[in-house]
């Protein structure tokens, strides 16, 4: 029995643009979840900005140096339309 990967010939990995929208999300999540939970101090605020920023730069540098970024496209030849007559 084949498995639904294979049946819809999904990607074995998440797509980069779907990385980047969790990461956005995430990050966006995290500092909401912050925010309430920590109280109202200038130090607390501190912290605050300072793990929204490392989370971002963190996650936008792990989607960034993912392989499928670095990986050539799979070839994938095709006739022109031009050369099909039917």
């Amino acid at each position: 029995m084949s498995s639904t990967r294979q049946d819809y010939d999904l990607p074995k990995r998440v797509p980069v643009p779907a990385r980047h929208w969790a990461l956005m999300l995430g990050v966006v999540a995290l500092a909401l979840v912050l925010w309430v939970v920590l109280p109202d101090s200038p130090i607390f605020v501190a912290v605050l900005v300072i793990a929204v920023l490392g989370a971002v730069f963190l996650g936008v540098s792990r989607v960034l140096s993912s392989r499928q970024l670095s990986e050539p496209p799979p070839r994938r030849p095709t006739t022109p339309p031009s050369a099909e007559r039917g």
